[in-house]
């Protein structure tokens, strides 16, 4: 089978989720035999044409807003070209460009309620809400990653869309992340093995870095809290000039290493996540599947995924407050750690999750 992804910013994933899950799946498809090709923004620093034996369609992404729509434009364009057996869009931000009588059928995933997140103007949002609903109509299929996404297209559009998430890898142990290349000179001699928290987030509002950095300042812990991710725009820039200068607050910028983020999640004492906006967030999976003991956010998504017996927070006061007694929620430690690995072997295993996409796909062939 030919499958084409559009709709991310390329692979070796270097941004959020959606490039996590095009790398992670491409992976398995081209392993059973299918034949990939992932759309790259020209920008993206690996040039090479094929990697891991994905074909790596590269399309150029012009500066400014309308760039992403050039971008995602030529993207299906291209797609469409060449006829492959079925195109994998990631998001809906791009229903305008879909061809909904073409013989080549697509299939959107929908990931979050996108028009819902923070940091969207409002002429974002209306956009937003209408290549929602021409997904709906233009898509062959759409796919839900979370039980609470299906249900706002029940709800809204009398539609029913099956639910794969996105999946995770269940990592050997690894060395401290002190004894691994490629460590961010901040870091250095401040990740002891269970002495630091952690949060990888991109910067963006629905994430709550404000929420999480604030609290952290103010619940007053010798252990620093290591913050993974790249403040690209002013918000981010705002975060790291106010709190960069707390002591126990470390921002160590994008990392792209795996084994690296793998072995800061598997050292860290603390795993703090802030993720709000919808879906199945893969940095989530991560943790989980790294061991971390985990404080989440309080929403229906993040409820879902993580087992009974977790922590979550909705203020800075509420998690201040789970720091300040951190101690007695590490005693449930193996607990958490034995259920969280359960349900990710159970509902959130790669090759489960390729193996649905490979039936869906073959089923729009018929």
């Amino acid at each position: 089978m030919h499958i084409i992804i559009t709709g991310t910013r390329g692979i070796p994933a270097r941004y959020g989720g959606f490039e996590t899950f095009a790398q992670e799946l491409s992976r398995r498809l081209v392993a059973a035999g299918h034949e990939v090709g992932v759309c790259v923004p020209s920008s993206h620093p690996d040039k090479s044409n094929v990697w891991e034996g994905i074909r790596r369609l590269r399309h150029p992404w012009p500066p400014g807003a309308a760039g992403v729509l050039w971008y995602d434009l030529r993207c299906l364009v291209d797609a469409y070209r060449r006829r492959p057996d079925v195109i994998l869009n990631c998001g809906y931000g791009n229903a305008l460009f879909l061809r909904p009588h073409h013989r080549v059928p697509v299939v959107t995933l929908t990931d979050g309620l996108e028009w819902r997140r923070a940091g969207w103007s409002w002429p974002a949002r209306r956009w937003l809400q209408a290549m929602e609903r021409l997904a709906v109509r233009r898509s062959r299929q759409l796919v839900s990653d979370h039980p609470a996404i299906a249900q706002h297209f029940r709800d809204t559009y009398g539609i029913d869309t099956p639910v794969i998430p996105y999946g995770a890898e269940i990592p050997g142990p690894l060395p401290p992340p002190e004894n691994l290349a490629g460590m961010p000179e901040i870091l250095k001699g401040r990740t002891t093995p269970g002495k630091y928290f952690l949060t990888v987030a991109r910067f963006v509002p629905e994430n709550h870095l404000t929420l999480i950095l604030e609290a952290f300042r103010r619940a007053g812990l010798t252990e620093p809290l290591v913050v993974v991710g790249s403040p690209r725009d002013r918000y981010g820039r705002r975060l790291v000039l106010r709190y960069g200068t707390a002591g126990n607050i470390l921002f160590a910028g994008a990392i792209y290493d795996k084994p690296l983020l793998d072995s800061l999640r598997q050292h860290a004492r603390g795993y703090l996540h802030g993720h709000s906006a919808g879906g199945t967030n893969p940095a989530l999976l991560e943790a989980m599947a790294a061991g971390n003991l985990i404080a989440a956010h309080d929403n229906p998504f993040n409820r879902y995924i993580l087992p009974e017996g977790n922590a979550f927070f909705d203020s800075a006061g509420s998690l201040k407050r789970l720091l300040e007694t951190w101690q007695n929620y590490e005693d449930h430690r193996e607990l958490l750690k034995k259920e969280a690995l359960r349900r990710l072997r159970e509902e959130y295993d790669w090759q489960k999750i390729t193996s649905r996409y490979l039936e869906l796909f073959g089923s729009l062939r018929s």
